[in-house]
């Protein structure tokens, strides 16, 4: 029991001194000028002083102190240099458009051998109605959409995948080999034969 007393003293030490060490390093780092000003006849508890005054001539005096903060803080700045002069401009693209001709180069070859490899996809669902792919077990709300999103609405889409639609629709999706997990063109091919 006597551990118990002196471990709550203890705690209560620690606590004081760091709500001291804390108190000082505020009072230190705050400066005058981020200080609030107050009304005159305001203390910083934010009760009045002696005399009371309306509501409308106290706005007068607040109105000029704050009008003469912000014209101290507004300083214009000064405008940009132009820049020194165009030619420098010039020839810089000049020497990138050739290695832009043979980056557009290599995209198309890519986007062509893309293509070859993609499914039969959509721009939208056969007489706009589409399947509901959650059907197909391993495919949630966030996949039917990102399917939709690509063009795949319906479940014969899905059942007339070979093995280079389903590895497109794995790089796709990011998920290697999900595809084959869970069946999904089993599936699918199931769902198609019933839904005729």
């Amino acid at each position: 029991m006597p551990h118990l007393i002196e471990i709550v003293l203890l705690m209560m030490a620690f606590f004081l001194v760091g709500c001291l060490i804390g108190y000082y390093l505020r009072r230190a780092t705050m400066s005058n000028d981020t200080a609030p000003e107050l009304a005159p006849n305001v203390t910083p508890s934010g009760r009045s002083t002696g005399s009371e005054t309306a509501p409308n001539e106290e706005t007068p005096a607040a109105a000029p102190k704050t009008a003469s903060a912000e014209t101290v803080t507004e300083k214009p700045k000064p405008a940009p240099k132009p820049a020194p002069t165009a030619k420098p401009a010039d020839k810089k693209p000049a020497a990138k458009a050739p290695a832009k001709k043979t980056a557009a180069r290599k995209p198309a070859a890519a986007a062509k051998a893309a293509t070859d490899d993609k499914p039969e996809l959509l721009s939208a669902p056969r007489d706009g109605k589409k399947d509901d792919l959650k059907n197909i077990k391993g495919i949630g709300p966030k996949i039917e959409t990102i399917l939709n999103e690509k063009g795949i609405y319906h479940y014969d889409q899905i059942a007339a995948w070979k093995r280079k639609d389903v590895n497109w629709v794995d790089g796709e999706l990011s998920f290697k080999g999900r595809i084959d997990r869970e069946e999904w063109v089993k599936q699918a091919k199931a769902l198609a034969k019933a839904q005729k």
